[in-house]
């Protein structure tokens, strides 16, 4: 009996003692954060938003008070750290998302395979949006969109792409279909190891942001083909690159990159976290980031960005129809 009553004791002290624990999930939205904060980019690092991840985090923590970590996890293209983001109920953690996960992944994924919704997150603030480059390896003598179709003519097309489900293997898949060209994707955890495995002749063709496949096209180991965009670029080397509007085409979106939190995070947590990143986003080493990046400030916050997420979708939407 004696011993029936201890551990009946020992157990409800242990209750007692959880219950006097401070819960993360019921932290108090005007303190937050009073632990440190952890930013997921679900992508390599060395990329674009694992550079901006890492370079925000110093300006966050004067902004926060807090140490910010600027973490990775990989896997599908994003779809893994998103997935796993949704397990966690850590209020202390943020995570990177853009078109791929949320208008891309739940149209040409298998159904089941994608286990989370747009719906399921909440975005805080765009931290940048970009433009992407399709490139070819040099030795292929593929120099415009005109040699890219005649290589095709004979050659099954291999593209280097930060995730098979992802935007930027998206853009490859509407135009390449709507040309009638034959190709694979091939995964790689991050656009910088696209452009890698192209420039090496591991694959044929690379899609990566610009600042990505510029030392490449600078020293001739890769060619640029398009950009796709509306317009010309501006930056260095990619002037005289054709848009791919201006050779005909109109599936192009600009790539993004925002901050997310689970839906039905506090409103005062978001708007701590927006103020924050608008802050960080004005210092002028910041600023001249994203110029060597070659990425554009674009934060949308709120309606504006479920409004970008929505035209994506109707635009892939759009492209698979006209494939059936």
């Amino acid at each position: 009996m004696k011993k029936t009553a201890l551990i009946s004791l020992f157990f409800l002290f242990m209750l007692s003692s959880l219950a006097a624990m401070p819960q993360k999930e019921s932290a108090d939205p005007s303190l937050w954060p009073e632990e440190e904060v952890t930013v997921i980019c679900p992508w390599a690092v060395g990329g674009v938003a694992d550079i901006v991840n890492r370079s925000l985090a110093p300006h966050l923590e004067k902004e926060l008070g807090v140490p910010v970590i600027a973490s990775n996890e990989l896997g599908a293209g994003g779809n893994v750290a998103l997935t796993n983001y949704l397990h966690s109920d850590d209020i202390n953690e943020l995570i990177l998302g853009g078109e791929g996960g949320f208008a891309i992944s739940p149209y040409v994924e298998d159904p089941g395979v994608i286990r989370f919704t747009y719906d399921d997150f909440e975005p805080v603030i765009n931290l940048y949006s970009s433009i992407m480059v399709l490139a070819a390896n040099s030795k292929t003598g593929i120099d415009d969109l005109s040699g890219l179709i005649e290589y095709g003519r004979n050659n099954r097309i291999t593209v280097a792409v930060n995730g098979v489900s992802g935007a930027e293997a998206f853009l490859v898949r509407a135009l390449f279909d709507e040309i009638g060209l034959e190709y694979d994707l091939i995964n790689y955890n991050g656009a910088n190891l696209a452009v890698r495995a192209a420039a090496k002749g591991e694959t044929v063709l690379s899609v990566s942001h610009q600042s990505q496949a510029a030392s490449a096209v600078e020293d001739s180991s890769l060619t640029p083909i398009l950009v796709f965009d509306g317009k010309r670029s501006d930056s260095h080397p990619f002037e005289s690159v054709p848009s791919l509007s201006e050779l005909g085409y109109d599936t192009y979106y600009p790539n993004t990159c925002a901050l997310f939190v689970r839906k039905g995070t506090d409103a005062g947590i978001i708007e701590r976290l927006q103020k924050a990143y608008l802050s960080a986003l004005s210092e002028e080493d910041v600023k001249a980031l994203y110029e060597t990046l070659m990425i554009e400030m674009d934060p949308m916050v709120g309606h504006d960005y479920d409004a970008h997420i929505s035209n994506v979708s109707k635009i892939v939407k759009g492209a698979l129809d006209e494939e059936r």
